[in-house]
């Protein structure tokens, strides 16, 4: 696994705020679990979606692929795509 950056990190804060602390942000960053099978409920993905599109000014788009949910860095790579840094 590779360093995380600022980017990782806040998602991760942001995954564990999600899960109300059923996943902490060290477990959301180890590579390659997913959040699902780490233990993120369906409402903890919406808390999360929710937090990401306030956070980081994107709108996501649930009408397609989500698999960039799966990870920490699936998202990160997703939001990068958008311009978010």
């Amino acid at each position: 696994m590779t360093a995380a950056t600022t980017l990782e990190t806040g998602l991760a804060e942001l995954v564990a705020q999600a899960s109300e602390g059923a996943v902490t942000a060290a477990e959301a960053l180890a590579e390659p679990r997913s959040l699902g099978l780490l233990g993120l409920t369906s409402l903890g993905f919406l808390r999360l979606i929710n937090a990401v599109e306030r956070s980081y000014g994107v709108a996501l788009d649930l009408d397609d692929d989500v698999s960039y949910l799966d990870t920490i860095a699936s998202l990160a790579a997703h939001l990068r795509e958008r311009g978010v840094s």
